[in-house]
């Protein structure tokens, strides 16, 4: 968050700090009311793509090599070699997430998952409740694709969350961004 300094002649100094969200605010001065209008922050946006196997502990918890876009504050991804990637939620709010796979074997099972500790069992087969999303893949390397959005608290760790098939001909693909 930055602020704004505005120093008068001989009133001394006025600091204007700018909330976290865009908006119009009002400020009341002596003798004087304005209005600020204040631009929020980029969006927050994490998109990945390539696919760079799994997870060598959580074996169903999908890894990307190439970092598209990583911007602001609201969510924090964290690439590991034994856990796999997490988007850990930073702000609460509605998050649109997508994952895109294709796998070598027909009828491959990619998703997303939130919140999950069973982290080597398959998105179909996960609880009920930590199953965002999910979509099985028609034919070998044709790649599907699946999305969601909804209100995610602060705390939540979302997982591109598969069922550990080989990556296919095509990339993968990963996108969470928050939109409200």
């Amino acid at each position: 968050m930055s602020s704004v300094v505005i120093s008068g002649d001989t009133s001394g100094a006025i600091t204007v700090s700018a909330p976290l969200v865009a908006g119009t605010n009002t400020a009341t001065l002596p003798a004087v009311t304005g209005t600020i209008i204040v631009l929020g922050t980029p969006q927050s946006m994490v998109q990945l793509n390539t696919a760079n196997g799994y997870g060598s502990t959580n074996t169903v918890i999908r890894r990307y090599t190439n970092t598209v876009t990583n911007q602001g504050t609201d969510i924090t991804y964290a690439d590991s070699a034994t856990l796999g990637a997490t988007f850990t939620i930073n702000t609460s709010g509605v998050y649109a997430v997508s994952s895109y796979e294709s796998f070598t074997p027909a009828n491959g099972i990619g998703g997303i998952s939130l919140n999950s500790n069973q982290l080597t069992t398959s998105i179909a087969s996960i609880t009920i409740a930590n199953r965002l999303a999910m979509f099985v893949q028609a034919a070998a390397n044709i790649g599907a694709t699946t999305s969601w959005t909804g209100y995610i608290a602060a705390g939540g760790v979302v997982r591109p969350h598969n069922d550990g098939s080989a990556v296919g001909s095509s990339t993968s693909l990963f996108t969470i961004t928050r939109v409200s």
